[in-house]
This record gives structure tokens, sequence and C-alpha cells, in this order.
């Protein structure tokens, strides 16, 4: 097995020359340095740069983000939650004001009874007052037509 040269292309066609021998044949050779692979390898380090660049400073982007939007509904979320806490006083009081107003029916609903009675009882009140009125003006009815 024999090592051949790779092949470079040299001027306008690829050759079986060494690296050394097409850099001084294409006059991209200097001081002992390739210029051409000298550019490449300065190229792809600026892309790698300036990925590793972008990576690094990605997270810090994306807080900066979420810090902007923090500081923008910060505000609006708390005005909302003192609103709701304003709301819920609200609500709270408003279901004191049913549950009282629930034991006052059922307290009505216990006092039908009693209503009931104190009715009956009036109603009797009133047919004996009547009673007595009849016999009164009976009464004097006939002690005025007795005088006369």
């Amino acid at each position: 097995m024999s090592l051949s040269k790779p092949n470079y292309f040299v001027g306008d066609s690829y050759r079986n020359v060494s690296r050394k021998e097409a850099g001084r044949e294409s006059g991209a050779y200097r001081d002992g340095h390739d210029l051409e692979l000298d550019t490449k390898v300065k190229r792809v380090t600026d892309k790698f740069s300036e990925c590793i660049h972008i990576v690094a400073n990605e997270p810090s982007l994306g807080l900066f983000r979420i810090q902007e939007h923090v500081r923008k509904t910060l505000p609006q979320l708390a005005h909302t939650k003192v609103e709701l806490a304003q709301l819920q006083q609200k609500v709270q009081g408003s279901c004191y004001d049913v549950d009282y107003a629930i034991n006052a029916m059922e307290s009505l609903k216990e006092s039908k009874r009693p209503l009931s009675n104190m009715e009956t009882m009036l109603k009797s009140a009133i047919i004996t007052k009547k009673h007595l009125n009849d016999k009164k003006s009976q009464g004097s009815d006939t002690r005025w037509n007795s005088n006369f």
C-alpha cells in the first residue's frame, strides 16, 4: 500500500501535489502559512464565537423579557387583587344578610301558630265586644223608652 499525495485544486484543475506545493503554485502560501486555510479557520472561529455569544446571552434575554412582562402586568394584577378582596368582602356581607333573612323567615314560620292563636283570640274579643255593645244599646234603649 503506497501513500499518495492528496489532490489539491491548483489554478484551474486538481493535481496530486502537497499542500505546500499547491500553495506555492496558487500564490496563497506565505511564510509557511496557508492564507486560505487561515481565512477559513478565522471565519469558523468567528462564527463559533458568535454562536457561543448568542447561546450565552439567550437566557439573559429571556429573563429580561420575563422581567419586562412582570413589570408591565404587576400593577394591574395588584389592582385586580385589591378589587377582588373588596368584592369578596361585599359577597361575604351579602351572604351574612341572606343567612339572617333565612333565619328570620324560619322564625316567622315558627311564629305562625302563635299568630293564628292571637287572630282567633282577637276575633273572639271583637265578637264579645259587639255583644256587649248590643246589650248596652238594648239596655239604654229600654231605659230611654221607659223614661218617656
